[in-house]
């Protein structure tokens, strides 16, 4: 008898163990994957970002293979910095599973050389006559950079024209959409991409002045044979993005943002320029009602939070032609002295 009543007590503390393991006290009742998807929006939207993490892990748990639990995890990551750096791999996998592809592609350190006539790096800039590179250019080689170097300087300065010059190049993939910084490898000089526009890649050079043997000077811009490293993303549309892929787009920027110093500007900016490429009318959780009262969010809101996180890294011109995008801000001038102030009050009018 004794026997049978420490069986039947050891049967119904396993049972109570296994009960107890499969819900916990802080967690519902299973409610299958779309119940945990469920509770885990409403948790977002009621500011419990910890539990609603908890909530889509669980989603994620019940079905490794659908999307929206992955998405929900990198959006409560939005909200608990010990989070952030997980964020970026719940919203690439979300994607993945969405459309079957990456979407946002990076390349890093692809390297080109400037040739004689600089037209790898062709100079584009207003204030240069074609027809006097026309003459300088091909004398490079008998004449030297330094001698070609001193000509556009004395140009400009005669003319009192700046001496900043812009450029722009074709990196080696199609479809790019954003390129931040590059590196002249001889000069040490880094350079900020200004846009992306129809695969060609424009940038504004500042003039520098080295000291070279002899007392000479050598004015440099973007000359011969001068290595230039960069780091660009593209952006490959399958055709089969779901709404699930465009939100994780739009989240993905705003996760960049909310880093500051950790984020990537590279990613949050493609990532803009590719959602901007495929849903001109985005709308986060667009038909979806759970995520729709999550974040009233548009294209303009995450073209706004791509625009001023580049502002925040001083990548300035590049800001504006972002909010240009969406069609902000096509009057500002650069050369104005208020140019600054005027795209932090275009933010404001984009609504950040």
């Amino acid at each position: 008898m004794k026997n049978s009543i420490l069986f039947s007590s050891l049967i119904f503390l396993t049972l109570f163990g296994i009960t107890c393991m499969r819900n916990p006290s802080d967690l519902p009742e299973p409610e299958g994957y779309d119940g945990f998807l469920e509770l885990g929006w409403q948790a977002v939207s009621q500011g419990e970002h910890l539990a609603a993490f908890d909530y889509f892990q669980q989603a994620i748990a019940v079905d490794l293979s659908r999307a929206e639990g992955f998405l929900g995890s990198g959006v409560a990551c939005l909200y608990l910095e010990d989070y952030w750096g997980q964020g970026d791999a719940f919203f690439q996998s979300a994607i993945q599973k969405d459309c079957g592809s990456s979407l946002v592609l990076q390349y890093q350190d692809e390297a080109q050389v400037q040739d004689t006539m600089w037209t790898v790096f062709q100079c584009i800039d207003p204030d240069l006559p074609q027809d006097s590179l026309d003459i300088w250019l091909p004398l490079t080689a008998d004449s030297g950079e330094v001698w070609v170097g001193e000509q556009i300087y004395n140009y400009l300065s005669v003319n009192q024209l700046s001496t900043e010059l812009q450029f722009r190049f074709t990196p080696t993939h199609s479809n790019v959409v954003a390129c931040t910084d590059m590196f002249n490898v001889q000069s040490g000089a880094f350079y900020s991409g200004d846009s992306t526009v129809s695969g060609s890649i424009y940038l504004s050079v500042p003039l520098l002045k080295l000291d070279i043997e002899q007392g000479a000077d050598y004015y440099t811009w973007v000359m011969v044979n001068q290595n230039i490293i960069y780091d660009y993303s593209s952006f490959s549309a399958s055709g089969q993005e779901g709404q699930i892929s465009l939100d994780a787009l739009a989240a993905r920027v705003m996760l960049q943002e909310v880093r500051g110093d950790t984020g990537d500007l590279l990613q949050a900016v493609a990532s803009m320029a590719g959602l901007l490429q495929i849903a001109p009318d985005f709308k986060f959780g667009n038909g979806n009602p759970l995520r729709e009262i999550v974040f009233d969010t548009d294209i303009v809101d995450v073209s706004a939070s791509a625009a001023s996180y580049a502002f925040l890294n001083e990548k300035y011109i590049n800001s504006w032609f972002i909010c240009k995008q969406v069609g902000y801000g096509q009057g500002l001038d650069p050369q104005s002295e208020n140019f600054l102030l005027d795209l932090l009050e275009l933010f404001a009018q984009m609504g950040r």
